[in-house]
């Protein structure tokens, strides 16, 4: 009830953290779609996983510019500019008529997305910067506010208006409605530049871990994302009107953590948040093994508490290297985990398609053991690795 109060009393912030539900509001519509556009292309599982691959190549083409336009645009007018972008891009998937047409629509949205994810992370770091003040994790909570909304009522107003392209305008409208009313709030903020020949390539060698757990976690997001409605409706037999319920239990539980994120870094410090969090999600992915409707929804559950606070974090950390511009950190580790974020799902539609869904989330849990390794061995000789100690 504090965060909320927080934000509620600073419009300011408020404003930045409201993107957040955007973005995530519009993505995870797409997810509840997926299923429903595989069935009009008819396409298997491994074809919209390499659909979704797609994605992920717009989204590395992206990362590799977007910093530039961050320096040269500001980094707030750039977050706005990459949501109008993004909601552009968002009508493609919807209005392919072909398998071709899916693609080329997806690769546009890949470019839209990441670009929209490296201009909010780039503009909450720097407002931290700016402000000293934690609101990192508090606003990835909006993300799961949106996600967790967008899951709930998408598979709802599929069912009820049996029409895509109105129902992802009257959400668009409702985005730009509110959106307007805040942008000011942060439209004119800039980050700091940090001068070329001092952006050594030794300075990201703090960031290698980091990345690597941002990834593993993204792929376990991405997959969730991606794969949990076909999961729930295939593997668990859900009626579609409930096969969201997955998703949002996921975003649900990842709002209740990251509200709280901000005060457990300032009192745990980052590298031993993350290793309890990320053991918790492994809890949560053998709990989603059990092919039981409840057990496995609560599963998603007990995995979005665990990952809620990976996120922020990683990109707190990527944000706070001395002699690395705002900018760059994010984008590095968004050039790992926002990867992982599309093409892990792929390679999890690859196995899909191969044997099952279900091995795929075993592989899954496979993986995210592994970066609880790194996570544990970084934590024994980080005690303490928190924004304040960062400056």
């Amino acid at each position: 009830m504090n965060s909320i109060k927080f934000f509620y009393q600073n419009k300011k912030y408020f404003a930045s953290a409201f993107l957040y539900s955007c973005f995530s509001l519009i993505f995870s519509t797409w997810v509840t779609y997926i299923p429903q556009v595989a069935e009009k292309l008819g396409i298997s599982e491994g074809r919209i996983g390499k659909a979704i691959f797609f994605s992920a190549l717009g989204a590395f083409v992206m990362i590799r510019i977007c910093r530039h336009f961050v320096d040269k645009v500001g980094v707030g007018r750039y977050a706005f500019f990459a949501l109008i972008a993004y909601i552009v891009a968002f009508y493609g998937p919807f209005l392919a008529g072909s398998y071709t047409a899916l693609c080329v629509s997806l690769f546009l949205f890949g470019m839209a997305g990441s670009s929209f994810a490296i201009s909010l992370n780039s503009l909450t770091a720097t407002i931290e910067k700016q402000d000293k003040i934690y609101i990192m994790s508090r606003s990835h909570a909006f993300w799961s506010i949106g996600g967790m909304l967008g899951a709930a009522t998408g598979s709802f107003f599929a069912v009820l208006l049996h029409n895509p392209i109105l129902h992802i305008s009257i959400l668009v409208a409702i985005i730009l409605i509110i959106h307007l009313r805040f942008k000011s709030f942060y439209y004119n903020r800039k980050g700091e530049v940090v001068e070329q020949e001092k952006r050594h390539k030794t300075n990201l060698k703090p960031l290698y871990a980091i990345a690597v757990i941002g990834l593993v976690t993204m792929v376990s997001e991405g997959a969730i994302a991606d794969w949990s409605a076909l999961y729930m409706k295939k593997i668990i037999f859900l009626d579609m009107q409930y096969v969201g319920l997955a998703y949002a239990a996921f975003s649900f539980a990842m709002m209740i953590g990251r509200f709280t994120g901000d005060s457990l870094s300032q009192k745990f410090g980052s590298w031993r948040l993350i290793t309890y969090s990320i053991l918790t999600g492994i809890v949560g992915f053998l709990l989603v093994l059990i092919l039981n409707p409840i057990v496995s929804i609560f599963g998603f559950f007990v995995v979005g508490l665990g990952f809620s606070v990976v996120v922020p974090e990683v990109y707190r950390l990527a944000s706070q290297v001395e002699g690395i511009q705002t900018a760059d950190g994010v984008s590095f580790i968004a050039a790992t985990s926002n990867i992982g974020f599309l093409v892990g799902p792929v390679m999890l539609g690859f196995v899909a398609d191969f044997r099952s869904l279900h091995l795929s989330f075993i592989l899954l849990t496979v993986f995210v053991s592994f970066a609880f390794f790194i996570a544990f061995t970084k934590n024994r000789r980080f005690k303490k690795y928190s924004l304040s100690e960062a400056e």
